[in-house]
């Protein structure tokens, strides 16, 4: 189960930490950021030691830091544990703008991980997670169902009570 989000994964981690049933993985911001908790050194318990695996990362993450970082560690996490299905959380408050988190990825950025867990032609679940600045939130969302579904989201979006939400899609997506 992958996440990657300002906030440490703990309470996924914890429920599963000594287990091999189900392996984690938590791409989160480190240091003085709550909950404080996912060091590096933190992978697991007894004889599941690695189902747990922490990427603390520090601020300012771009899509490119971020990508030299994801793709080949969930690459390896793929080709050793072979997961029946991948459950990825994708935290919205690691977009750039973000009123509380301090990453700058983009919202194609996020898509790409999805895109990429996506064609490993195992089951995935996608949920979100964080974000704190309503119209990010709205636009990563839609668009990672998107990609998720394998549709190019069409920038003219129809009227609809919930419009102040998205807005139009800005070029870049």
């Amino acid at each position: 189960m992958p996440s990657f989000t300002i906030h440490h994964g703990d309470g996924v981690e914890e429920a599963f930490y000594a287990t091999d049933r189900v392996m984690t993985v938590s791409f989160h911001n480190f240091g003085n950021f709550f909950p404080g908790t996912g060091r590096i050194k933190y992978n697991g318990f007894g004889a599941e030691i690695y189902y747990a695996l922490n990427v603390p990362l520090r601020d300012g993450l771009t899509d490119d830091n971020f990508g030299s970082l994801f793709f080949p560690i969930i690459q390896k996490v793929m080709q050793v544990y072979n997961p029946e299905a991948v459950v990825l959380q994708c935290g919205a408050d690691s977009l750039g703008g973000d009123r509380l988190g301090k990453f700058n990825l983009s919202v194609k950025g996020h898509a790409d991980c999805v895109n990429y867990l996506r064609t490993s032609n195992v089951p995935l679940m996608i949920l979100g997670r964080g974000g704190y600045t309503l119209r990010n939130d709205a636009h990563c969302w839609c668009y990672e169902t998107a990609v998720a579904v394998d549709v190019e989201p069409d920038n003219k979006l129809p009227f609809n009570e919930y419009l102040e939400y998205f807005g139009q899609w800005p070029e870049e997506y």
